[in-house]
């Protein structure tokens, strides 16, 4: 590997972007593919994980909070797994499935949180053109990371956008309530779909005009180090005590 100074991001967090990634890999994979965890697995697996953040110098309550973003949509999943078992359909059955289940259904929340939790841990103690380097470094398709590089950039604008239609709304209808304000939710929504489509048009004729051949830049190297790989280590031992927690 070239050895060549760390950079800014990697003296403030000391660790190889790589390394947090396998690091997450490491958690992920096996609180996904191994039984349901019960609670004091599933309270320790959360303290570690923000104990972690806040050793990078991390935002632990944010990282913590933003995990639970997950649980609407792994919610309704949960809310339906019990459903697959049932044989016949009647109330008495649906309440028998649904009394047998409730282990399933903390077993998918549980999971979920978790696994969201630890990609959010690594997007807050990761600056994004680190994450991106050290995606290209594992191998990641350029078509992947384009993708994320976009979305990283133009989250921001949308918020913006969203942000700035909103002060409108407020300026302009400040008594509109009920009905005829998600009405014109929607067809604000419609408008702002509509302009985004044509930003995006501008931006890429821009970006063609001035050389874009479908691969965008990552600067920098990256050097890993014996502390990356001593973090690498406790991510793979943990992620085992997971597989093999009785």
């Amino acid at each position: 590997m070239a050895n060549t100074p760390p950079s800014e991001t990697d003296q403030a967090l000391g660790l190889d972007p790589r390394a947090k990634i396998l690091a997450a890999l490491c958690l992920i994979a096996p609180v996904a593919l191994t039984p349901p965890m019960g609670l004091a697995e599933f309270a320790l697996i959360v303290t570690c994980i923000a104990a972690t953040v806040a050793v990078l110098e991390g935002p632990v309550g944010v990282v913590l909070l933003r995990a639970l973003l997950v649980l609407p949509f792994a919610g309704a999943i949960a809310l339906f797994a019990p459903l697959a078992r049932l044989e016949t359909w009647s109330h008495e059955a649906v309440m028998l499935v649904y009394a047998q289940g409730w282990p399933l259904m903390l077993a998918i929340l549980s999971k979920a949180y978790v696994s969201v939790l630890a990609v959010s841990a690594l997007a807050a103690t990761t600056a994004p053109p680190e994450l991106l380097r050290g995606l290209r470094a594992l191998g990641v398709p350029d078509i992947l990371l384009s993708l994320l590089t976009f979305i990283l950039r133009y989250t921001a604008l949308f918020r913006e956008q969203i942000a700035a239609m909103r002060v409108a709304i407020a300026s302009r209808a400040p008594r509109l309530r009920g009905w005829r304000r998600l009405r014109l939710y929607g067809a604000l929504g419609g408008n702002l779909f509509v302009r985004a489509y044509e930003r995006g048009e501008q931006v890429y004729d821009a970006m063609l005009a001035r050389g874009y051949t479908g691969v965008l830049p990552t600067p920098g190297h990256l050097n890993w180090r014996s502390a990356d790989s001593r973090f690498l280590a406790l991510g793979l031992a943990f992620g085992l005590a997971i597989i093999l927690y009785p």
